[in-house]
This record gives structure tokens, C-alpha cells and sequence, in this order.
């Protein structure tokens, strides 16, 4: 199994009983994982394929083990779509492998897996494996918590996929470099330098973000209001979107027009907000459907609209968006809406101007709307 940075405590997590989702297609290893687990108090839910362990994930288990190869639905495809949900995605997951699949096991962990065990395996082997990914994820969230402030603690777990996935594929892809340094090609080194690098700039680019969260949470308790500032819109929102657009892989899908206007806002302030719309634009809706990105003067003012054609809001989420201070609940932040929406939100407000949210045309998708004051 892999080694960490840290070794944490497995005994507290030992002490509790855990609820176990096992994905595994062999009846036989099924079984066995089973007695092991419930002979030692735990309880277990069980499915013999990724689909059916997908429907069994909605029981929100402590962890999850899963097999790799198996029909219907692989378990990289059970990873990946446990990631796409908010409920599911921070269930630690262990995969299961055969002894000799060194490049699953590779693989599961660049991916984000916490660990993988091997067969065939013994009961303490196995039980040890998950105590130590539980202690690990304990440890990690009570470090969050001492060192946040009261604030940060209360948002603390929204964020806690985004800070740890990108962690998991450095700490997986390191781990295996470590432990098979001598055994694995050049090839493999160069793929598995690259998800390092990829991870890396995930996480760099989530710093980025939450440092001008809190930049723009500091200004707007102080009163802060931009006055002076000029920028011409037009073709530096479009750049903009394009790179957005090209940087999502959808530059097909994207469509713009943008009227020129003189607006009061910088470009170090325009840019953040429309960079942030657009991602989330193409973050939540399917590709190969439209994003547009249009701006005009409508009474007195610059209306930049951002219409996608993805799953959209309720009129009540609309509503509870809209009222926020500053930075949104819980419940958006973890659909992963809420910190693109408040740093546009915020940087609108402190030039005079607004955010809000309608339905796409028709009542299909989003259209988020940044309303700002023209330059006299």
C-alpha cells in the first residue's frame, strides 16, 4: 500500500465502528471482504458492479472499497462520477487491485484514489489499510480546523474536496515514484511527473482564487469602493472568455458579442469576474452545447450576460443566491457555484454594480448578469 508524509493515528478510528461500501465483481473476494469487515463489528453494503455501487453510494458510507476491472461500469468510472457528486466526492475510496496491475494501482492514485490494496490480502492487512485512510482524512480535517479561523472553520468542509484532490494525485503519483523508483520506465516517470504538474496547477490555481476571496471579503468590510478606474469593454472581455473557453477544452461552444463601452472598473477587477463566470458556464453544462457571452448598454448601464445551457437553479436557489452578504452558504460552495459566483458578486458590488441570476432562455441553463456603471 502507499506510505504518507505522516503516519496518523489508526487507533481512535479503529474504536469506531465503520459503514463499508464494497465494489468488488468476484463473489469470492466480495464474501471474504465482508467476513472480515463484520467480524470485527463494521457494517457492510455490498454490490457485485460499478453501477450498482454508485446506487449504493447514496448511503453515504465511511469509505469505499472498489475493484478495478469490472462490467457496467469500471472502477475509475465509479471514482470519477463519486467526484462529480458533492455529497459523495469526499468518501475516501481505496481501490482493490491484482498484485501484479502496477499501472492501475499507479493510475487509481494520480486519479485521487486514497489508497489501493492489493490481492490477494490479509484481514489485518485489510483493516489496517482503511484505519489508516480514515486517521489520514481525520487528521487532515482537524488540521484544517486549528489552524482556520471561526469563520473559515464554518466553511471548512465545502472546501475540503478542492484542497485534497489535487493533494491525493501529488501524494499517489509521489508515492509511487518513491516506492518503484527503480522498476518503472522513463515513459512512466515523464506521465507520472505530468499528473504532478497537473495537480500542482490545480491547486495553484484554487490559492489564487480563495487569496482573492479574502481580498475581496476584507475590502468589502471596510467599505472599500472603487471610483476612478476606467476600462474599455469589448475586446478584453472577449479575450477573456476565449482563453476560459480554450483552457475548458470547448472553444467550439462558445459564442460572443460584445458592444464597446467605456465602463468604471479596472482590468485587474473586469477580468477575475468574467473569468469566473465563464468557467462556471462551461463547468456546468455539457459539452458540445452553447456558452454566450453578450454585452450592451441598457439603461444607464453595461449588462454583460453569461447564458449557459446546463441544468440550471430553482427559483428558490436563485433567491437564496442573490440574498447573500457576501460569499454564499455552504450548500452552493460545496455544488461548486458558490466561490466563482462570489468573487463576481463582490467585485460588482464594490465598483456600484450587481450580479444576478435568471434562467436561460426558455427556462433551460443559467444566465448570470453583471450589471456596471458606464464611465461619464
Amino acid at each position: 500500500m502507499t506510505t504518507f508524509p505522516f503516519d496518523p493515528p489508526v487507533l481512535p478510528v479503529r474504536s469506531k465502528p465503520w459503514k463499508v461500501l464494497v465494489i468488488e465483481d468476484d463473489a469470492h473476494w466480495r464474501s471474504l471482504i465482508e467476513l472480515h469487515l463484520e467480524q470485527d463489528g463494521h457494517a457492510v453494503l455490498a454490490a457485485a458492479d460499478g453501477l450498482a455501487g454508485l446506487a449504493l453510494a447514496a448511503e453515504k458510507p465511511d469509505v469505499i472499497l472498489c475493484d478495478i476491472d469490472m462490467p457496467r461500469l469500471n472502477g475509475f468510472g465509479v471514482l470519477e462520477a463519486l467526484r462529480q457528486q458533492p455529497a459523495l466526492r469526499d468518501i475516501p475510496f481505496i481501490f482493490i487491485t491484482g498484485k501484479t496491475n502496477r499501472a492501475d494501482q499507479r493510475k487509481g492514485m494520480v486519479h485521487g484514489a486514497d489508497d489501493y490494496i492489493t490481492k490477494p490480502f490479509q484481514h489485518e492487512e485489510l483493516v489496517e489499510g482503511i484505519a489508516a485512510v480514515l486517521a489520514k482524512r481525520e487528521a487532515l480535517t482537524a488540521e484544517l480546523r486549528q489552524h482556520s479561523a471561526e469563520h473559515l472553520r464554518e466553511r471548512a468542509a465545502p472546501w475540503s474536496h478542492e484542497l485534497l484532490t489535487p493533494l491525493n494525485g501529488i501524494l499517489g503519483a509521489a508515492s509511487v515514484l518513491e516506492s518503484e523508483f527503480g522498476s518503472i520506465s522513463r515513459g512512466e516517470v515523464r506521465e507520472l511527473a505530468a499528473a504532478i504538474r497537473i495537480s500542482a496547477v490545480r491547486q495553484l490555481a484554487l490559492a489564487r482564487k480563495l487569496m482573492q476571496h479574502f481580498q475581496l471579503e476584507q475590502l468589502h468590510e471596510s467599505g472599500w469602493r472603487e471610483a476612478g478606474a476606467v476600462v474599455a469593454a469589448g475586446a478584453g472581455i472577449e479575450d477573456e472568455a476565449v482563453q476560459v473557453a480554450a483552457t475548458a477544452g470547448r472553444a467550439a461552444d462558445l459564442h460572443v458579442a460584445i458592444a464597446p463601452a467605456a465602463l468604471r472598473i479596472s482590468t485587474a477587477w473586469l477580468q477575475p469576474a468574467v473569468s469566473e463566470l465563464v468557467e462556471n458556464a462551461f463547468k456546468f453544462s455539457p459539452a458540445g452545447t452553447p456558452v454566450t457571452v453578450t454585452g450592451r448598454i441598457d439603461e444607464g448601464l453595461y449588462r454583460l450576460e453569461i447564458t449557459d445551457q446546463g441544468a440550471g437553479m430553482t427559483t428558490a436557489e436563485r433567491e437564496e443566491i442573490a440574498a447573500f452578504r457576501q460569499f454564499g452558504r455552504a450548500k452552493h460552495e460545496q455544488q461548486g457555484l458558490g466561490l466563482g459566483l462570489a468573487i463576481a458578486k463582490n467585485i460588482a458590488g464594490l465598483h456600484h454594480g450587481s450580479l444576478s441570476l435568471e434562467p436561460g432562455p426558455g427556462g433551460r441553463g443559467l444566465s448570470a448578469i453583471i450589471e456596471l456603471p458606464l464611465a461619464e
